[in-house]
């Protein structure tokens, strides 16, 4: 059996060179096992099918906010910048792979896409919303780990990481506010911002607000992550 093709989303923009390049994700796909391929964003439902064809998963990448227009909201004071190009074509994307049952995972910003495509919400910045919680958004450098997540025994999570606390990065003011349907919350900080959803008796559907493509070399339940992920496509 030749190795699983995994969809990598990306901007095709400038914001490509403010946030950090694919290249970490295609690193860690390709060390799971997986060939990767670099998806810009699609732009009609037709063509999110088509592209969802040539794919044995789909891999939600991190990036900037999502504009309030895909939320059904108003903008509040605090959130980035938006590119609603991309935020359609994602959406579109994981919406079809949820109703396909494709291997997902979603990173940082992917997280929060797959939960809006199910009909979750997201907080639209964190300091404004929830002012109690910790400082989400580290100022080391992203291959350290920045504060302590709390994972679900009972989660698919767990039985690839193997276990319950573990420390991550943190580079986000966006996060998943209500769990979506058919949903389960996996991880969790310490001030209540959910840090992991996945969806039940899915093939795989998993979603993190960390950035484990960033340490893979020093953290052993990155590398986990991604293998059981691919492993998921095959």
């Amino acid at each position: 059996m030749g190795r699983p093709v995994i969809g990598i989303t990306a901007a095709h923009c400038t914001e490509e060179l403010k946030t950090f390049p694919r290249a970490f994700y295609i690193d860690s796909i390709r060390k799971a096992g997986g060939i990767p391929i670099v998806l810009p964003p699609v732009q009609s439902r037709d063509e999110g099918i088509e592209v969802l064809d040539l794919v044995d998963g789909l891999l939600l990448t991190g990036g900037g906010d999502i504009s309030p227009t895909y939320l059904n909201e108003d903008p509040l004071r605090g959130i980035g910048a938006c590119i609603p190009e991309r935020d359609l074509g994602e959406l579109l994307l994981s919406e079809l792979a949820l109703r396909k049952d494709l291997p997902i995972l979603g990173i940082c910003r992917g997280i929060q896409v797959l939960a809006i495509s199910a009909g979750g919400k997201i907080y639209q910045d964190i300091p404004s919303q929830h002012p109690e919680a910790i400082q989400h958004n580290q100022t080391a450098p992203r291959q350290y780990t920045w504060h302590k997540v709390d994972i679900d025994q009972k989660s698919l999570l767990f039985r690839l990481l193997g276990e319950k606390k573990i420390g991550v990065n943190s580079l986000h003011h966006q996060a998943v506010r209500e769990v979506p349907p058919g949903f389960q919350s996996n991880a969790m900080a310490m001030d209540g911002i959910i840090e992991g959803i996945e969806k039940l008796n899915a093939k795989f559907c998993l979603g993190v607000q960390w950035h484990p493509e960033s340490m893979t070399e020093t953290e052993q339940h990155s590398g986990a992550l991604f293998h059981g992920f691919v492993e998921a496509c095959r």
